[in-house]
This record gives C-alpha cells, structure tokens and sequence, in this order.
C-alpha cells in the first residue's frame, strides 16, 4: 500500500513534466517550420549576398580591414532596403477562366488571368506564374491601388487529343534585385478537354429491342405504331388489327401493317493496349472513330455507353462521351479487349448493336475472343485500324469483322453494315 501510494503522488509530476516536453517539442517544430519559410522568402542571390555579408564583417573585424566593414555594410543596406518589399502580406484575387474549356483538337482556345487588390493600399508589382500543360505561363502585374484589377490573356495551344491542366497559378512577390521573393497560392486548378477529331455519320437505323420512342426501320411488323400499310389477312392475324372499313370494300379482310420501331443502345469498346497499335497515332484514329460513332449516336439521342481503356462513360450527352476519349490513354499493362467487353456489357445494360476498335497489331482471333462475351444477340462490328490499306468487311463469328485505313473511310464502312 505504501509503494503504490507513492507512485500515486508523483505520477502528476511525471504528466507534467511530459507534458512539458510535449509543449517543447511542438514549439521547436513550430519554430523550425518558421525558420523553414523564411530561408524560402531569400532567393539564391540573396543567400549569396547574406554569406558575403557575414564572411566580410568575420573578415574586418578579424583582419582589421575598414573595406570589408564597409563591404559588410553595403550587403546588410541591400538586405534591409529589399526585404521592405516582401514585408507583409497581400490580398490578392486571381483567378483563370478558360473560353472554352472543351475544344476539337486543332480548334483555339483563350484563357484569362484575373488579377485584383482587394487590400486598401496600393500593391507593389508582381509575377503570376501559371502552369500550362507542360510548359509555364508568365505574366508580369503592375503596381495595383487598393480596388484595382487588371486581366491578361492567353492561349493554350491545342493540337493533340488530350487532357491539359492549367493551374493553379502561384503569385510571386520580389524586389528589383531579386534578393527575395513571397509567392502565395492565387487559384483553383482548372483542366481543358480536347475532344478527338470526328467525322460526320448518318443516322443510324437499326436496333435489336423495341421502343416506343424508338427509330424507325424498313423492318414489317404485325404490331407497332408506325403504319404501314394494308395486306390481306392471312390464318394466325391477330383480329384486333383488321381494318373492317377497307375490309368492307374490297370485300376481303383486310389487316394494318406496321414498321418496326427499334432504339440502339449502342456500346463503344477501344482497346487500350500499346501491343495491340503499330504507333499512338494509330490509336488516336481508333478514338476519332469511337467519338465519331458517339456523337452520331447522342444527334440521334440513343444510349450511348464507351470503354477507352480505363475510362469509361454514358448517356446522351456528347461532351461526357467525348471526355472519357479525351482521357483514354495507351498502356502497356493495360485491360485486354475481352476484360474491356466485360466491364462495357455490366455498365450499358442492354445492348442491341456494339463497335470493337482495336489497331493494327492485335490479331483477329483476339477481337473474335472478345466479341464473345458480347450477349447472343448483339450485333458487333470490330475494326482494326491498319493505315494504308482500303476499308474492308469480312463476316465470319460472332464479329464482323472490319479494317480501315483513314477516319475519312468510317462513314461508307458503317453505311454497308449498320445503317438499313
């Protein structure tokens, strides 16, 4: 009882001087983080100038040379006089706009930086440095008074499918002889998408599953809404489609006759793999002609779903479609064609007509072994893009196959085979 009463009395001891340690520790690192941005605020020509200030006053003092005094005097002059202007802290506003930020590659696109001084004195002049893919926009800001702005424009070249991040830009605040230097952060990062190169398509006209919204085909039917047409009734007609009026006229029955109204869901599934194409460029037309066939479909307002690799999208609305082949990009240790169906036929649902596109290396066999796990009783096209050789089909499995050479060759492809 004794021994355990005493460790009673000092264990508050003991938590205090932890404690203690505790509170030092937190100082320390508050201390040494502090010390950390201050060496930041000093560029390399200030820490030059610091270190020849200090080794000419250790030098005066221990040699006795007036010169190095007065050295040592003209370095802390510097250092004093250009600190003043990074003193302090200014409240900037910047802020990027893109117009627009989804553009066709090859197409312009501007961008605006936005710079105000929501402080009540007059700001000294600055830098705001914006990354831009993957070069650095640079633009020089004068000196603002309190409420001021000032834009400045630029443009974000454009010339290959793709995502480019713009943003966040940084502001730097220095003085004239670059000694030092605050930057502080100014904007939200920003992306723009450039949609790949499409072609105009017809509008499709097949589809295996009956809509009531749905397209109309040359497809005869016993019973739809769009009609047709009278026919003489044969055995097995179903009664209610008898046309007694025209019946009683021409003194036989006579039945209504339909067209089908079919709605596509369409599927769009891009092989990712860098084995499967001879070169990117390849690719890049597998994904103009899977952007092609989207955006046909959204004009024709029909469910579109796309698989680019490890992206994927759906719906009828173009730009979602064509961000997911804005993104697509080719890996080696990319999904397979068939892991690839896979994912496509879980997330399109049902699937009356589907598209495989692949490049020039991957072997038939392999777009036949992924267009299997395609349902029964969806259509699928798979295309190999070979540049130089002519558009070609070849019916055969569970794909028709396809080749084409250039993006200009899709539309009297697609023509033969999916349009009725």
């Amino acid at each position: 009882m004794p021994k355990r009463d005493h460790l009673h009395k000092i264990q508050p001891a003991v938590q205090a001087i932890l404690g203690r340690g505790q509170e030092a520790v937190e100082h320390s690192s508050e201390l040494t983080g502090r010390a950390r941005r201050a060496c930041q605020v000093v560029t390399p020509l200030g820490r030059i100038v610091v270190g020849v200030g200090v080794l000419a006053w250790i030098g005066g003092w221990w040699l006795g040379w007036h010169e190095l005094m007065v050295l040592a005097g003209v370095c802390l002059v510097l250092l004093v006089v250009t600190g003043l202007f990074v003193i302090g802290r200014a409240a900037l506003r910047v802020e990027v706009e893109l117009n627009p930020c989804r553009v066709v590659a090859g197409e312009p696109s501007a961008g605006q930086v936005h710079v105000s001084n929501r402080s009540s004195r007059r700001m000294t002049p600055l830098q705001v440095v914006l990354p831009v893919g993957s070069g650095v926009a640079v633009f020089d800001v004068p000196s603002l008074g309190p409420g001021k702005a000032v834009e400045e424009l630029f443009v974000v070249p454009t010339e290959r499918r793709g995502v480019i991040p713009v943003g966040p830009a940084t502001s730097f605040r220095g003085d004239p002889l670059g000694l030092f230097h605050r930057q502080a952060p100014g904007s939200e990062a920003h992306e723009l998408i450039v949609h790949p190169h499409t072609v105009a398509l017809e509008p499709f006209g097949s589809g295996l599953f009956r809509d009531l919204e749905g397209l109309t085909t040359k497809d005869l039917s016993a019973s739809d809404l769009a009609f047709y047409g009278l026919r003489q009734y044969t055995p097995g007609d179903d009664r209610r489609h008898v046309h007694w009026r025209s019946s009683a006229k021409v003194g036989q029955l006579q039945v209504r006759q339909f067209l089908d109204t079919r709605r596509s869901n369409l599927c769009v599934v891009v092989d990712g793999q860098t084995a499967s194409y001879g070169d990117p460029e390849e690719f890049e037309t597998a994904l103009q002609v899977a952007g092609s066939v989207a955006l046909r479909a959204c004009r024709d307002e029909l469910p579109a779903t796309i698989v680019a690799g490890e992206h994927a999208a759906s719906g009828v609305v173009p730009h979602l479609l064509l961000d997911a082949l804005s993104r697509a990009e080719l890996r080696r240790n990319a999904p397979d064609p068939a892991t690839l169906v896979s994912r496509a036929v879980i997330r399109g649902g049902d699937i009356s007509f589907a598209l495989l596109v692949s490049g020039s290396q991957i072997a038939p066999k392999e777009l036949q072994r992924a267009a299997v796990r395609f349902p029964i009783e969806v259509r699928v096209l798979a295309i190999r893009v070979v540049p130089g050789e002519p558009p070609g089909i070849s019916a055969g499995g569970p794909a028709t196959l396809a080749q084409l050479g250039v993006l200009a060759d899709l539309p009297r492809l697609l023509r033969r085979e999916v349009v009725v």
